[in-house]
């Protein structure tokens, strides 16, 4: 099982960039079986080797593993993990899986810093063994992705409803109770008292009844 034989891998092993893709590869390709992608996590994701940390990271990505399980807090952890190629897959994973949250936010917006695209995005192509850089560029690719989502969601959201839908009979429905408190506002507005003559109040009280005398 090859999370085995990477799970026994010292800190101290040495991995070339060509194997690490090819092991991605391979390990992806064992993800498709039910409770790999936790295992996968919960045995690789933290190993203190860094390129057993950035095969496993990239198996999943290659994957898709994360609409298998929801493995937004182990991303989260990578995202602040100490090799800087590991925060670049990681917010790279989450640009390609769309992964939204305030704490997803709050992590990308800390990781991406004051980069500004598409100035340090050209930056980065040009210096591409600065890896803190394309982690930073990545981080604010996926964070502008989730903030324009948010803005067309809330640009949808003041759009009126269709003719025939359920939301547009509940406005119809709404401006209908609105017009008809107002009128009767306005009618109960416009009541008027009049002060009653001696003789209105004579009679008034003689249709009162009585009260009986204490005994």
């Amino acid at each position: 099982m090859l999370v085995f034989k990477l799970n026994r891998l010292n800190p101290q092993d040495r991995i070339s960039a060509v194997e690490e893709i090819a092991l991605a590869g391979q390990l992806a390709e064992q993800l498709e079986k039910p409770g790999m992608v936790e295992r996968l996590v919960a045995d690789l994701f933290d190993h203190e080797n860094s390129h057993v940390r950035r095969i496993a990271l990239n198996a999943v990505r290659r994957a898709h593993g994360y609409l298998q399980t929801d493995i937004s807090l182990a991303l989260l952890r990578k995202l602040r993990d100490p090799e800087p190629w590991l925060r670049h897959d990681a917010a790279w994973v989450l640009h390609e899986a769309g992964l939204d949250s305030p704490h997803i936010r709050a992590a990308l917006r800390q990781l991406a810093g004051p980069v500004m695209l598409p100035y340090d995005q050209a930056r980065a192509r040009a210096n591409p063994s600065d890896a803190m850089l394309h982690a930073q560029v990545r981080a604010r690719q996926a964070l502008d992705v989730l903030l324009a989502r948010q803005t067309a969601g809330a640009m949808v959201a003041k759009l009126p409803y269709a003719d025939g839908t359920l939301g547009h009979s509940h406005t119809r429905r709404r401006e209908h109770l609105k017009l008809t408190f107002e009128k009767h506002r306005e009618r109960g507005a416009k009541l008027r008292f009049r002060r009653l003559e001696s003789g209105e109040n004579k009679a008034a009280g003689a249709l009162q009844p009585k009260q009986k005398a204490p005994a």
